[in-house]
């Protein structure tokens, strides 16, 4: 009796698990918060929330859950659900986390499969350069095209799901502090640059301007606060001169 032809069986991780609907609701509710429909700090209503997604409380609440887990939103007991808050310290301590990852992403994934990786990253950089740069909101798409595909370019699992727990409020952060022509234009720029350095071999200076990339908005927050702070006394003097 000839031998049975072997059956390959696909990766447990390819079969497609259907999602459940709180995770359904979790992405549409980060995806509220990312966008600015909710301010950071804000409280969240459960009730409110399950009539607007057309849902019950419960998966409302299970995503609450789960967006806890990336720090998106803050459960307090006895007092509610609030969207997540930060800092000069905590964007200084995301920014850096980040700045780990992406970096390592890089180099794992040109280790891994450089010419896809530099493919992909010079043409999600051509695309949003032939967007133009006034449509700041649009820009998103690109931006987390962009650094997701660094990300999802190194096939390690666990790098992956350790960038998505900091991935919607970093989402969240660059939405807020991109929204100006000249904002968006200067994340262009880097992009191209750290893409012409990988097309010309000079992996090192590719890697050091996406650190210097990732950094700067914490630099950018910075300077805002500065700017508010040096504000303030002036439009207090002026306030008491009308007097």
């Amino acid at each position: 009796m000839a031998d049975e032809p072997e059956v390959a069986h696909p990766p447990l991780e390819r079969l497609a698990r259907p999602r459940s609907l709180s995770e359904i609701v979790a992405d549409q509710i980060r995806e509220l918060i990312v966008t600015g429909r909710f301010k950071l700090g804000e409280q969240l209503s459960e009730g409110a929330l399950a009539e607007q997604l057309g849902v019950s409380r419960t998966p409302v609440r299970e995503a609450f859950l789960r967006l806890e887990t990336e720090a998106m939103v803050e459960v307090r007991p006895q007092r509610g659900t609030f969207v997540f808050y930060y800092d000069a310290a905590q964007l200084r301590d995301i920014s850096e986390l980040r700045g780990v990852l992406e970096m390592s992403a890089l180099r794992i994934a040109l280790s891994r499969n450089r010419a896809r990786l530099v493919a992909n990253l010079d043409k999600v950089a051509s695309e949003s350069e032939a967007a133009g740069a006034n449509d700041a909101i649009g820009y998103q798409i690109f931006d987390a095209a962009f650094h997701g595909a660094l990300i999802e370019a190194t096939e390690n699992r666990e790098l992956i799901e350790a960038y998505e727990r900091i991935s919607g409020r970093v989402r969240a952060i660059r939405y807020r502090f991109t929204h100006s022509p000249e904002q968006v234009g200067r994340s262009q720029r880097d992009h191209r640059t750290i893409v012409d350095a990988l097309k010309q071999g000079r992996d090192d200076d590719a890697i050091k301007k996406l650190g210097q990339h990732v950094y700067s908005g914490y630099e950018l927050f910075l300077s805002e606060k500065k700017s508010a702070k040096e504000q303030a006394p002036k439009a207090k003097n002026r306030g008491e001169a009308k007097r």
